[in-house]
């Protein structure tokens, strides 16, 4: 599990119209960076002592030497959950923990499964519809340690998994996805070793991981619809959409070019798009070619809504280092604010022919002197991509509460609401939210009233006499 989202959400899948439609408020969050765990690979990574494998991380600690503070949503669920609804939030998006349900093979905590329905339940009594994810870069160690997805035989463990969740929770949850950003758990693992299992430069293994993780979404997406019920569960799958761009001149930059390209093959759009396409996973490596390639003879990956994590579009420098474009703002991420592309991840996810929701967007901002901005510029994309016609179903803002941002630890200002590890703050409100609180009050609920906002909103942009900011009059 990761940490919490809440937004707005659109209408139902196309498989179930008869549900009531939504339009953009919601949030969003992953339950080990808010809770914890004892015994997953998460905990493991942050526990252990690996100067070796990752000598930053170690600077982003400060002074909890182990990341050994978190938010307490496990605990405070109650009052978090009604934080989300007090931002006129429609849906809540997070994660089912495996290693809390699961900690030893066939062990299951029962009183962790109670939590969930507690979860659950206090979301329905504040009309906020649940999207769970089954699995935010958080395993069991005993799943890890087997080799985790790196091998095709541990599948049929996490269907186990998601087979139990279902029976457990089908009946409350309609919306669900089997795995979150499988490229970047790929990129932060076998890459760069931010993250566990801390692997650098590691392709052929991240490309074996990548390959496995894809088939259990199958599997899994099969199984949970062959349960009873599961027919009118819409599942889907949550994909980290970035592209990467060189800046510079000269020899040096043809070398940041061929780098970006790699960049937005391995990690954002090109690996997905084509097995999402074609139902053929292919993985490429400079110099060695094609490191891993099948078909699928089922034809296309089975889908009902597709995920889409946007924060921004990656630049890189002549030096290889990240950077940004001239008058472009940066996060205190290594990137940008860059609205344009979250309309062109919108545009061109729609290929795909499914539902879309932007399961993430949000802005690490310490100083809240920019996360306003990021709000306003990013759902002016979304507005413009309703009015366009396409098929977005909701908005998640990542996150409610600040928490401990994975590798980057306690340093990125992520929540709506503001949290400290010292408990110097807790649970307030930040100024740039209010953009955010007007927007989900402003906006309407119904997709075809939206669309109809939407419309009326970039007519008056492009006439010239619209604000600056988003809104629902006119």
């Amino acid at each position: 599990g990761g940490g919490n989202e809440h937004a707005r959400s659109g209408g139902p899948a196309e498989a179930t119209p008869t549900t009531p439609g939504g339009a953009p408020p919601q949030c969003v969050g992953a339950q080990w960076q808010a809770s914890g765990d004892k015994a997953s690979n998460w905990t493991r990574f942050v526990r252990g002592r690996w100067p070796l494998r990752w000598l930053g991380v170690k600077a982003v600690r400060g002074k909890f030497n182990n990341y050994d503070k978190n938010n307490g949503f496990w605990d405070k669920y109650e009052q978090d959950i009604k934080l989300a609804a007090d931002l006129n939030c429609t849906t809540f998006r997070f994660s089912i923990e495996w290693a809390r349900i699961e900690p030893e093979p066939g062990v299951i905590d029962m009183e962790a499964v109670r939590r969930y329905h507690q979860m659950l339940d206090c979301m329905a009594s504040h009309g906020l519809e649940p999207n769970a994810t089954l699995w935010h870069f958080v395993h069991p160690l005993w799943f890890e340690d087997a080799g985790g997805f790196t091998r095709e035989e541990n599948i049929p463990a996490f269907v186990a998994f998601c087979k139990r969740c279902f029976g457990w929770f089908g009946s409350k949850i309609r919306l669900w996805a089997t795995i979150n950003e499988p490229t970047c758990y790929l990129f932060l693992g076998w890459i760069v070793g931010m993250s566990p299992p801390c692997h650098f430069m590691d392709l052929l293994g991240g490309g074996r991981m990548l390959s496995t993780m894809l088939k259990a979404h199958v599997a899994a997406y099969h199984a949970i619809k062959a349960m009873p019920g599961g027919d009118r569960a819409q599942i889907g799958l949550v994909n980290h959409h970035i592209t990467f761009e060189a800046q510079g001149t000269g020899l040096l930059y043809g070398v940041a070019k061929e780098v970006a390209e790699w960049m937005t093959y391995w990690v954002g759009c090109n690996v997905m798009e084509h097995w999402m396409l074609t139902g053929e996973y292919m993985w490429r490596i400079p110099l060695l070619g094609v490191g891993r390639r099948w078909r699928d003879p089922a034809g296309r990956p089975p889908c009902d809504w597709w995920g889409i994590n946007y924060y921004s579009r990656g630049v890189v420098s002549w030096h290889l280092t990240p950077t940004h474009k001239a008058q472009e703002v940066m996060t205190d991420m290594p990137y940008p604010l860059y609205a344009a592309g979250l309309y062109d991840a919108i545009k061109r996810c729609s290929q795909l022919g499914l539902p879309m929701y932007i399961t993430e967007t949000g802005i690490a901002d310490a100083r809240d002197d920019r996360r306003a901005r990021m709000i306003n510029k990013y759902f002016e994309q979304v507005l413009r991509a309703v009015a366009d016609g396409y098929d977005v179903r909701g908005v998640y803002y990542w996150t409610l509460l600040d928490s401990m941002e994975w590798a980057t630890g306690y340093t990125m200002k992520f929540g709506l609401y503001a949290w400290e590890p010292d408990g110097s703050v807790d649970r307030k409100l930040k100024e740039g939210s209010s953009a955010l609180v007007r927007l989900y009050r402003e906006l309407p609920d119904e997709m075809s009233e939206l669309r109809k906002v939407a419309v009326r909103h970039m007519l008056a942009r492009r006439s010239g006499d619209g604000t600056t900011e988003p809104v629902a009059a006119g």
